[in-house]
């Protein structure tokens, strides 16, 4: 037992280096970007850009952890990932900062899934829950430390790209360190199509695509909206750290607020709040931008209620499906949410180009706005009004890395070490035939 406690130290020690170089560094190429005179609709592209990359990862990474094992795997991605880190500085050119962009996201999420896949096959049943939460607490801390580093040094220097690569690097070291053999897992997610999905649960579909709609840009292009809002880079980190630990805990009563009444309706209401909250910034970035203090709350309160949209999704998706078909299901969304969080960051760039600082919460309203009348109309429609008598599941906070992190959600009963019996997952009959006793889907 304590070889086990002790691998998973390392590997959540692994993925805190991960993610504090590679949030620095996300955070310090928008700041190089505009320093370098590179347009807001280019630094958009270059997010999604990224988020493509990452969508190649989750199709390959299996095969190359086959291939490669664990250690081998998580060591060439990391290798890659130095180096690409340090390849900004070298090739300062928009066409060389794109290919390395790609291949930044490709690596990153390709270590995501040897960590979350290697994570599953030494966590006992028992601990899921616990491990889940750990996982989802180290992200976000991790998330919100990196952006302290830009106090360091400036963006137009060498020093925070060397200190982002050294932090990626570092991060074999406990990977290699553990002194357990790797495990024999399988890292194949089991499918269902996304048709089946929707049909399930499409309000839990749309929750995903407006989360990744909105949660894209916002990881990739706050800096450029702070940047334009005239903050220094101490303030810069200041509200994103802020952004990020505040919306964390914001999240929590969002989320358990759904597990007492009909989720559907909590995501509609999340949108229009959400919305309010965007014209808030919007007007603020407008006419009051030195106002930042009240920037950075409406902000904090922004991030904290879009933030819950995806678990609220998901967790919607289990009230609908069996709960062994969770990860399968999951996966699905996930696939959602990456879609969402390519195309958003090309949007809202171009609406930066274009419209200055107040663009980015212009976009967030009416991506926002438009979805919640989508859902009214939807609701109106179906006359779904009537709380649920009851839930299966329950609101649970998670990170949207890889689909490997999806077995160690405290609701699903499927572990990596079991291959699935077929290459996608049906919905069980009562469900098809929508015989159901809760409210019908809309």
């Amino acid at each position: 037992m304590r070889s086990i406690l002790v691998s998973i130290t390392a590997l959540f020690l692994a993925i805190f280096l991960l993610l504090l170089g590679n949030s620095l560094l996300s955070t310090l190429l928008i700041l190089r970007g505009v320093a370098e005179g590179f347009s807001g609709k280019f630094l958009g592209i270059l997010t999604s850009v990224y988020f493509l990359g990452a969508f190649v990862a989750t199709l390959l990474a299996s095969r190359m952890i086959k291939r490669m094992g664990h250690i081998r795997c998580f060591t060439f991605c990391t290798a890659l990932l130095g180096c690409c880190t340090l390849a900004y500085t070298l090739a300062i050119s928009p066409y060389a900062w794109l290919i390395i962009r790609f291949v930044t996201g490709f690596g990153v999420f390709a270590m995501y899934t040897v960590v979350e896949s290697w994570l599953n096959g030494q966590t006992q049943d028992a601990y899921r829950s616990r491990v889940f939460s750990i996982y989802t607490l180290i992200n976000l801390l991790a998330v919100a430390a990196s952006q302290q580093l830009l106090l360091i040094d400036s963006a137009t220097g060498y020093t925070l790209f060397i200190i982002a690569s050294l932090l990626v690097t570092a991060a074999i070291m406990p990977i290699s360190w553990t002194r357990l053999q790797q495990p024999n897992v399988n890292v194949d997610m089991p499918s269902m199509s996304i048709l089946k999905v929707f049909d399930a649960a499409p309000v839990a579909v749309t929750g995903c695509l407006v989360s990744g709609l909105i949660m894209g840009p916002f990881w990739g292009l706050t800096p450029l909206f702070v940047n334009d809002l005239g903050y220094t880079e101490n303030q810069l980190a200041t509200f994103i750290s802020l952004s990020i630990l505040g919306g964390a805990f914001i999240q929590y009563p969002v989320g358990r607020w759904s597990d007492r009444m009909d989720r559907r309706r909590v995501i509609l209401v999340t949108f229009i709040l959400s919305s309010l909250l965007a014209f808030a910034m919007a007007i603020c970035a407008k006419y009051y931008p030195v106002e930042r203090g009240l920037i950075t709350a409406l902000s904090t309160i922004f991030c904290g209620i879009v933030l819950a949209i995806y678990p609220i999704s998901v967790v919607h998706l289990v009230d609908r499906i069996s709960k062994d078909n969770l990860v399968a299901g999951s996966s699905s969304l996930l696939m959602i949410y990456g879609l969402g969080s390519f195309v958003g960051p090309t949007i809202a760039g171009f609406a930066l180009e274009h419209m200055g600082a107040s663009a980015l919460p212009a976009y967030y309203l009416v991506v926002l706005a438009t979805s919640s009348l989508v859902l009214i109309m939807q609701l109106i429609r179906s006359r779904i009004v009537e709380i649920p008598d009851d839930h299966e599941s329950h609101y649970v906070a998670m990170v949207r890395t890889s689909q490997n992190v999806l077995p160690m959600h405290p609701e699903s009963e499927e572990v990596l070490d079991v291959h699935p019996t077929s290459d996608e997952v049906p919905l069980t009959s009562e469900e098809l035939s929508g015989e159901r006793h809760e409210p019908e889907s809309i």
